[in-house]
């Protein structure tokens, strides 16, 4: 036996397709010469749309995420400006404290959905 130790090469992994940077794969897209130009305009409209429904998923999270906050503060103005002074009011405030944590686990789903686009965007600036 040899007093050398086995030497195992090392894999180099590439991203996978759908993680790579979409302006380099448009490039790769335009300098492919076995596509045609209509093939190319084709995978370069695929390849940007995919990106476009992605930052439109974020923003409609964003968006949930800023009505709801909106409907709260408007209910706690309905709640405080409905109650008579002296008495403990059970409107639309206490429906919502009921349900606390159904809602704290929709601003949360949300918030990560709004936060993962945010965060690989300024990862990768090209997307």
């Amino acid at each position: 036996m040899s007093d050398q130790p086995s030497v195992v090469p090392i894999e180099v992994k590439t991203a996978p397709e759908a993680g790579k940077d979409p302006l380099t794969k448009m490039i790769e897209i335009a300098k492919d010469d076995k596509l045609s130009d209509r093939d190319k305009a084709a995978l370069i409209t695929y390849s940007q749309q995919r990106f476009t429904n992605r930052r439109r998923m974020a923003y409609m999270a964003l968006s949930g995420l800023i009505g709801s906050l909106a409907f709260i503060l408007v209910a706690a103005l309905v709640d405080g400006l409905n109650c008579p002074p002296g008495q403990t009011c059970q409107g639309i405030l206490g429906s919502i404290e009921n349900s606390q944590t159904l809602i704290a686990w929709i601003m949360g789903f949300l918030t990560a959905i709004v936060g993962a686009y945010y965060g690989v965007s300024a990862w990768r600036p090209a997307s």
